[in-house]
């Protein structure tokens, strides 16, 4: 797998992205759910054209959210690859558990961030959000501390589960992440 590849797949694999590993396949399922089509097949195109996945576009579902929102929903499945081992084996306790990998360092840098806030983060209150609760307390303190640290962040608060990014880092991130950032994402950046 190239670096680029890898870089995007740290981002969205921090959030509902995941690996299925049985006796049939191994391979990555990007899960995008939103209201931004745009979006959803911008991040096909890019996988697409780095080699990993069919070019023909996956179907868009709809599907009821909270408050009886209407979301859309788009699973890129990748191709079948042993490549997949690796990553699946330093993400995953067990089939079901992630765990935030120690490699995090190597491949996660401005493009991965821009990915998992594109894909994870929600602005609410002139702040932004991101879901973190399939990942453990352990895991949770590490990313935070690793956020504050790679990208000079203020500090980063955990209310329920969410990591809560305050207007001054929001700023911060969108200036790092800018080149990264998808036309139809950039309203969760600006304030």
């Amino acid at each position: 797998m190239n670096k680029i590849y890898l870089n995007i797949l740290y981002g969205l694999l921090l959030g509902e992205s995941f690996i299925i590993n049985n006796k049939k396949e191994i391979k990555l399922i990007i899960k995008i759910e939103g209201k931004h089509i745009s979006y959803m097949t911008d991040i096909h195109k890019k996988i697409s054209e780095l080699g990993y996945c069919e070019a023909k576009y996956p179907g868009i579902i709809s599907k009821l959210g909270k408050k009886g929102k209407l979301n859309k929903l788009m699973l890129i499945h990748t191709y079948n690859t042993n490549n997949y081992l690796e990553l699946y084996n330093k993400w995953y306790v067990d089939k079901f558990c992630k765990n935030i990998p120690n490699d995090l360092f190597c491949y996660f840098n401005d493009e991965s961030l821009a990915y998992w806030l594109m894909t994870e983060g929600k602005i609410s209150n002139s702040k932004l959000y991101v879901n973190m609760k399939q990942f453990n307390e352990k895991d949770i303190k590490f990313m935070i501390q690793f956020l504050e640290n790679k990208f000079r962040l203020d500090k980063i608060n955990l209310i329920n589960y969410y990591l809560e990014f305050n207007c001054n880092n929001i700023k911060k991130i969108y200036d790092i992440t800018k080149p990264y950032i998808l036309p139809s994402m950039k309203f969760k950046f600006i304030t």
